[in-house]
């Protein structure tokens, strides 16, 4: 292989070869220059292969824009905004050559005065200089970008990565001696005090009363005091600063105020965007047939999309991005219209479901056999298929006439849904008093027809949590107390528990089967089971709120034994048929009589009427009448012996242990049966009556019945009248036309107003 010698120069000196640049010339014929001028080629890697031509590089169109006249540049620039103006700084040297120039500060100054009431430029800063803190986004020290916050009193941009170094933090009571302690050089400075140190050295509040330091500025500020020699250089050095700093913080005040309005009107740049977006981008829905489903939205749900609330103006470029997710957004809001559009017709068709039922139940009045109430009705599969018919379909009350065949039917079978829920609530009871132990073997339910029987005793008696917790609750029933609903609240034994010595009980006994159309049982519990527009507030038939009283059912097998029948077989409708009556020896009261007429005193000065001897009926020393005793049903036997005669627990047992807690004491010796032919059994059966018709809750509007006009419960017979000639302008209503009587009008009745008191 043939070496080729190295150059060498004249005294025979091997030199190196240097590698030089090449230039391009670049010839402009356009303005008649032809002077050369130099352009740096590129240097391209050596390839195999066949060479190819080089390329000359094209220059840049505004190549020759510095060469125009500084006067017309200047007044170019002095249109343009600071921050364009300052980037175009640095696109160039020439540029920024031209414009860092002190001959073109006329033309920064120019560019401010068109941002009135943009603050005035800091003596000691250049307008370039003020244009970069107040408009370039960018951290002062890491050059990091998005930096949107200004510190104004420090006039720097600190990103937070930055922040924790070029910050110093003063703690609450520190002084200035803590700031420089990781500062090289230290103190040394001649302050103990913070609150003077802050007259001197820029500083803002911080958070829980801390001052924010700029590192660099306590430092400048320690070197000039230390070079500072003269105690009067200092004072006059001290003096300048405290003015200097009052006119930074009053100059940082309204920078503060400038960026906050800029900010405002950014945003309001911004909604002005994102709303003309919003409208562009409805009409172009409606175009495409989604008029219905955005007039469905929500308000506010449309502009929480990205597609929507992003500040562009939407061109036909950006429509075409956007339009496949606007699209799918909104085949979502139309399958959601739909599903709410038939959800509102089928709930505008309950009306005339509920209407029809109203009409079934009015014409085979009176109440013999529990109905159910809309809720339940328009659950029915036959209702449901002709509620959920078609759109075009027109259903009103007669199309629910065919179903009058097949009622019976589905009420019978509704009947035997009720009566298991009614077993249910026996079953748990039985289940829930077992006492689990080792020995204990393994409960087994009776059977369903066994079950179904003693769901009908006269001694298996129901009770309603919502009823009793209303009575014992008084001004909070109805109210949410600690979290807890009424079932949570309600339980058995407190209602005998003995808080005070002289107060009454209130239990409501419910009976079988007045128990299965007990009011409570359809009322609402929630707001999401309401059907609106169309039915009265109620909810299907629910048993969450029956319980069994144990202590009122030993009440009763004591009064069904004494009525002379078996308590282990006798039923509810055996004890009504019977209609035995008792009499409470022990619960009187006296009627105030016109008192005989005063004879005149003895001669002695006692009333000679005062020495006869009183004979026949008992009088009271303050009223002056008979005393009469309360003759109860069955019935009221039962709720009266456990209101009035059953000696409940103590309630300072409440904490100990069940074992040695005694239970309520039941006294039956105040109680005593009547024969059927007695003057008060018979009486008492009148006098019932009576106080019955015009004293119990037990009647109803047959005009508004399943309708939004209907009363929340049954009224007296007084206040129904009243409201049939008020509403319905009926001034002589029919029984069983116009009202009628509850189906459990034995159980509503069953209170103390209507316990007859005979003498």
């Amino acid at each position: 292989m043939q070496l080729v010698p190295a150059p060498q120069n004249s005294a025979g000196r091997q030199l190196r070869e240097r590698k030089k640049r090449r230039y391009d010339v670049d010839l402009d014929d356009s303005d008649g220059d032809h002077s050369v001028q130099p352009k740096r080629a590129t240097v391209r890697r050596k390839a195999s292969g066949t060479p190819t031509m080089r390329r000359s590089r094209r220059s840049g169109k505004l190549a020759t824009f510095v060469n125009m006249p500084l006067d017309i540049l200047h007044e170019i620039f002095g249109h343009l905004h600071p921050y364009d103006l300052l980037r175009l700084t640095r696109t160039t040297k020439d540029f920024r050559r031209i414009l860092l120039h002190k001959s073109s500060l006329s033309t920064w100054k120019a560019t401010f005065e068109d941002l009135h009431p943009f603050p005035e430029c800091p003596p000691e800063m250049s307008e370039p200089a003020w244009a970069n803190l107040a408009f370039s986004p960018h951290c002062h020290y890491c050059l990091a970008s998005g930096i949107r916050n200004v510190e104004w009193k420090f006039r720097v941009r600190v990103c937070s990565k930055c922040a924790p170094y070029q910050l110093k933090v003063s703690q609450y009571g520190g002084t200035p001696m803590d700031l420089y302690r990781d500062i090289p050089g230290g103190f040394g400075l001649p302050f103990d005090d913070l609150g003077e140190f802050c007259l001197l050295v820029p500083n803002r509040s911080g958070k829980r009363y801390k001052r924010v330091f700029l590192r660099e500025q306590l430092v400048a500020f320690r070197d000039v005091v230390l070079s500072l020699n003269d105690p009067e250089a200092q004072r006059s050095y001290f003096q300048s600063r405290r003015q200097w700093i009052d006119s930074l913080n009053i100059h940082s005040v309204n920078c503060e105020a400038w960026a906050h309005n800029q900010a405002d009107d950014r945003n309001g740049e911004l909604n002005k965007l994102r709303k003309e977006r919003r409208e562009a981008i409805i009409k172009r829905l409606d175009e495409l047939g989604y008029k219905k489903d955005v007039q469905f939205l929500k308000p506010g749900e449309l502009d929480r999309e990205a597609f929507v609330s992003k500040a562009q103006r939407l061109t036909d470029r950006v429509w075409k991005n956007v339009k496949p997710v606007a699209i799918a957004f909104m085949e979502t809001v139309r399958q959601r219209r739909l599903e709410t559009e038939h959800t509102n017709l089928v709930r505008s068709r309950k009306r005339y479901a509920a209407e029809f039922l109203k009409n079934y139940k009015n014409a085979r009045l009176p109440c013999t056999e529990v109905f159910p109430e809309p809720p339940d009705f328009c659950s029915f599969e036959p209702v449901q298929r002709i509620l959920k018919k078609p759109v075009e379909v027109t259903v009103n009350v007669s199309s629910f006439d065919c179903l009058t065949p097949v009622l019976p039917d589905l009420f019978k079978r509704w009947r035997d849904y009720v009566q298991d829920g009614i077993q249910n609530v026996l079953l748990n009871d039985m289940t829930g008093s077992i006492h689990v132990a080792p020995d204990v073997q393994r409960f087994h339910p009776p059977a369903p027809s066994v079950l179904r029987h003693q769901t009908t005793l006269a001694t298996t008696i129901f009770v309603c949590a919502a009823c009793n917790c209303s009575s014992s609750l008084g001004a909070f029933h109805g109210l949410p107390i600690f979290g807890m609903g009424i079932d949570d609240l309600y339980d058995e034994e407190d209602e005998y528990m003995d808080f005070s010595e002289d107060g009454f009980r209130d239990i409501k006994p419910l009976f079988h089967p007045d128990v299965m159309a007990h009011p409570c049982n359809t009322s609402p519990r929630d707001p999401s089971e309401y059907l609106e527009d169309c039915l009265k507030a109620r909810q299907r038939f629910n048993i969450n709120r029956l319980k069994i009283d144990r202590q009122a059912g030993k009440a009763a097998a004591c009064v069904v034994q004494m009525a002379g029948m078996d308590p282990n077989t006798a039923t509810t409708a055996e004890m009504d048929q019977l209609d035995p009556r008792f009499k409470c020896n022990e619960c009187r009261q006296f009627h105030r009589v016109t008192p005989p007429p005063k004879s005149e005193p003895s001669e002695d000065g006692f009333d000679e009427q005062d020495e006869e001897d009183d004979g026949g009926d008992e009088y009271d020393e303050d009223t002056h009448g008979p005393a009469h005793y309360a003759v109860l049903s069955w019935r009221q036997a039962v709720k009266h012996q456990c209101d009035r005669h059953t000696r409940g627990m103590d309630p300072s047992d409440m904490m100990a242990p069940p074992e040695v807690v005694q239970g309520p004491q039941l006294d039956m010796s105040n109680l005593k049966l009547l024969s059927p032919n007695d003057h008060l059994a018979i009486e008492a059966r009148h006098k019932e009556e009576e106080l019955t018709e015009r004293v119990a809750d037990i009647w109803c509007c047959a005009l508004c019945r399943d309708t939004m006009q209907e009363p929340d419960a049954p009224l007296r017979l007084t206040k129904l009248k009243e409201h049939l000639r008020r509403v319905h302008k009926l001034h002589n209503p029919v029984p069983n036309t116009h009202y009628y009587k509850h189906f459990a009008a034995k159980d509503l009745a069953n209170v103390s107003d209507c316990v007859p008191y005979l003498a």
